[in-house]
């Protein structure tokens, strides 16, 4: 099945960390880089009703059908050329899981998918239906190269092609990170760099050797559980989910050395306010040197707080840094984006992406649970990503933490289950009452993978 050509060839420039991204995957070709979701998905959708779906949101929505193109050559820069010749089939797949596979069966298919590098000379993104015979429900893969895409775009392409509304296209109207450089912005992330310098506390859960193979892992639980532990402590959803993160270290292995804390490479966005809604890479990464080993919540949550504030307003926002990034030499930035992830530099790899900014379907068929599939970096051995599904009237709000690993990391599948966990004793800390039973874990891990 093929679009119709409805809209004439557009195209536009690369952002700097697209630029510097694809460089680097060029330079790790081996190692795929590509983020995404899994959807569940009500009902048996119908591989024909989805495809047809998906390209009448291609003909609305354009920028779904960017790829990469050389307009000047090879020796010139390239472009995201919107093209409106898009086989969807090849886009949109299905996959009929063995019977009894369950939530198992659903992560090694996942896992095998990191294997699979992500076309960019073709709309960067793919589809999976999967299902076990017989079953009630789908879950959809969807996938997408992290050249295109970010966290915050990645929202963005899920809304476009599966948003509930005839306004799925139009702009969003939330919180918006101030873009703007100031000297003050400059000086600050110059400042903040020299602090790049002191190591993260090692984790001997990662220090084997890398196997290449990852697992993937997951939990589910209540939007509103997390708000309300954030009101219970005077913080944020973010910070609820920090404090749980180095809770969840804290039982799954020590750092190496007491002296020093174990730091998260946290991402976050450096959008100005009119690219919000750009399909691209705007993000530059701060580290959080996570409160293990303190006992009292309390400390735990001031420790993260006192992190995090400078980083949602005032001269650490992201402009300076996004500066900073920006006057690397175009040869080095692929470098500069490798160090950020080296064990030396952060423990462990975080996002919160955030909250999807409307309910979403497929064909008709409504999303239950979206689940984030991490991006896998080369070198990397531990990503934590967190994202929300948009309320309705009748589903419930609910928060996934996805998990990826390196095989050969010990037991890094039973990071969503110590996270829920922390979660728990979060409640108890704060006197609240217990929140009902979360979704069904994820398959329960071996004890070294």
């Amino acid at each position: 099945m093929t679009m119709a050509a409805e809209h004439g060839t557009d195209e536009r420039p690369l952002s700097l960390m697209d630029l510097a991204l694809l460089r680097y995957q060029e330079s790790n070709h081996a190692t795929p880089i590509a983020l995404g979701y899994l959807l569940r998905v009500t009902g048996e959708c119908d591989l024909d009703a989805v495809r047809a779906a998906a390209a009448d949101r291609l003909r609305r929505f354009p920028a779904l059908t960017e790829r990469l193109a050389y307009p000047r050559g090879a020796s010139g820069q390239p472009v995201w050329a919107r093209r409106p010749d898009v086989d969807v089939s090849a886009h949109i797949r299905e996959h009929l899981l063995p019977a009894g596979a369950g939530e198992a069966g659903l992560a090694a298919f996942v896992e095998r998918q990191y294997r699979v590098p992500v076309p960019l000379d073709a709309p960067p993104w793919q589809v999976w239906l999967l299902r076990e015979p017989g079953s009630r429900e789908t879950t959809v893969l969807f996938r997408a190269s992290h050249v295109w895409l970010d966290g915050g775009a990645l929202h963005r392409a899920l809304d476009l092609l599966f948003g509930v509304g005839g306004d799925a296209g139009a702009a969003r109207s939330q919180w918006r990170r101030d873009g703007r450089s100031t000297p003050l912005a400059v000086a600050s992330a110059v400042l903040n760099s020299l602090t790049w310098a002191a190591r993260s506390s090692g984790l001997p859960a990662l220090a084997r050797p890398l196997s290449g193979e990852v697992r993937l892992r997951w939990a589910t639980t209540s939007t509103d559980r997390l708000r309300v532990l954030g009101r219970a402590y005077g913080t944020s959803v973010n910070d609820v989910f920090l404090v749980a993160l180095s809770e969840a270290v804290d039982a799954w292995t020590e750092p190496a050395d007491r002296r020093q804390a174990p730091r998260a490479l946290m991402a976050m966005s450096s959008r100005r306010p009119d690219e919000q809604d750009i399909l691209s890479n705007f993000m530059v990464g701060a580290r959080i040197r996570l409160p293990c080993g303190l006992d009292a919540p309390q400390r735990r949550f001031e420790v993260i707080r006192g992190q995090t504030a400078r980083l949602r307003t005032g001269p650490r926002s992201g402009a300076g840094e996004r500066w900073c990034f920006e006057k690397v030499p175009a040869r080095f930035r692929p470098a500069a984006v490798a160090m950020g992830i080296r064990p030396l530099r952060a423990a462990v790899s975080t996002s919160n992406l955030g909250v999807f900014a409307a309910p979403m379907e497929v064909a008709g068929h409504p999303v239950t649970t979206a689940i984030p599939v991490p991006v896998r970096l080369p070198g990397q051995r531990a990503f934590l990503v967190l994202g929300s599904l948009a309320p309705t009237d009748s589903q419930p709000r609910t928060t996934s933490l996805g998990v990826v690993t390196d095989r050969n990391v010990p037991n890094g599948g039973s990071l969503p289950d110590l996270w829920l966990a922390a979660l728990d004793r979060l409640e108890r800390a704060a006197g609240l009452p217990a929140f009902p039973a979360d979704a069904p874990p994820a398959p329960k891990p071996a004890a070294v993978f």
